[in-house]
């Protein structure tokens, strides 16, 4: 995934599956740590937490256990350890898992390409419902780039789009691999990042907002303005707009690939 290469180098250096290899051992274990998103919410209740996520994914059993921190909707902080979850395939690096206890266990997916992951769990079968994320990679994502004045418009999947919320989801940080802005498909930022943007957790996802904000890497260039973007079902979608170069960009896509 080319278009991946610059992202991948700054998200995942600390987190995907190098960070303990045990290549001499028969049974392929590797586990990571990286922070993780988490948002409880319960009726017209969301609170957002920061935690650190310890997984170990076992190559040979195809299994995967995760170990996170979260905070309920009252702020407690709690400990969830998952048992040895199955991994199945579902398409390409993508695999789901589930933990076959309880309704409301925990299940997610694990994209082993960009080390992604996503997880939902309702503790003892309560009222409150838990979505937590790595640092949400819309690697898969389309762009169309429209130029207003005379309607042309050019449609590509060469861009990645990653967020990085800060400790209290307040606000992020917008990376942008492979960034066009243009209708001719050329590339001219390897990667792009925008801080400070307006980050409000929902009961769906997250909305991202701001009127106007200049890359930290490209001073006087580049200035997004009238950037609304919706991650919704649980994040696994990206839906949005802004503009750039008296150009109109849309971004849509899956947090996961469907084929």
């Amino acid at each position: 995934m080319k278009k991946l290469s610059y992202l991948l180098f700054s998200l995942l250096a600390v987190t995907l599956f190098t960070a303990c290899s045990e290549s001499d051992d028969p049974i392929n274990k590797q586990t990571f740590s990286s922070t993780f998103n988490c948002r409880a919410y319960d009726g017209d209740q969301v609170l957002f937490s920061q935690n650190t996520v310890k997984v170990e994914v076992n190559f040979t059993d195809m299994t995967i256990q995760v170990t996170t921190g979260y905070k309920d909707i009252d702020g407690i902080t709690h400990t969830l350890t998952t048992n040895a979850m199955q991994m199945v395939q579902r398409t390409g690096t993508v695999y789901s898992f589930h933990e076959q206890t309880d309704l409301g266990s925990p299940s997610g997916y694990i994209d082993i390409a960009t080390g992604m992951m996503w997880l939902t769990f309702t503790p003892e079968l309560g009222s409150t419902n838990y979505y937590c994320t790595t640092h949400l990679l819309y690697a898969y994502a389309t762009t169309n780039v429209t130029n207003p004045d005379n309607g042309l418009n050019y449609n590509h999947e060469q861009s990645a789009y990653l967020f990085v919320p800060d400790a209290r989801g307040e606000t992020c940080v917008m990376k942008i691999s492979n960034f066009t802005p243009n209708i001719a498909g050329s590339i001219e930022a390897n990667e792009i990042q925008y801080d400070g943007l307006t980050m409000t957790p929902t009961a769906d996802g997250y909305v991202i907002t701001a009127s106007e904000v200049e890359p930290s890497n490209y001073k006087g260039n580049y200035i997004i303005t009238d950037l609304n973007i919706n991650l919704s079902n649980q994040g696994k979608l990206i839906n949005g707009t802004f503009k750039c170069n008296d150009l109109e960009f849309k971004v849509t896509g899956d947090l996961f690939p469907t084929n």
